[in-house]
């Protein structure tokens, strides 16, 4: 495996975790308590506000994962650091 590959896949999973960590805070910011968790025995939550959060949430880490890749693949694409 190439040290591009790593260093796309790192920034991918990072961006990730980082995306999933800020969707969390703003969204106890925005509606005053925790995520949705998708858990069966979690009757405070509708079904519309866990569809919401999912579609959001997918949508934001999707982007996130995406842009951290491309950046980290120009960045490697540059030489900026020696490729094994």
């Amino acid at each position: 495996m190439n040290a591009q590959k790593i260093v796309t896949t790192i920034a991918a999973i990072a961006a990730g975790f980082a995306a999933n960590k800020l969707i969390s805070l703003v969204w106890k910011g925005v509606t005053g308590h925790e995520p949705p968790t998708g858990d069966p025995d979690d009757g405070e939550i509708s079904l519309g506000e866990l569809v919401v959060f999912a579609a959001v949430s997918g949508a934001v880490v999707a982007f996130a994962r995406t842009f951290a890749t491309r950046t980290a693949g120009k960045w490697m694409s540059r030489g900026d650091i020696e490729k094994a």
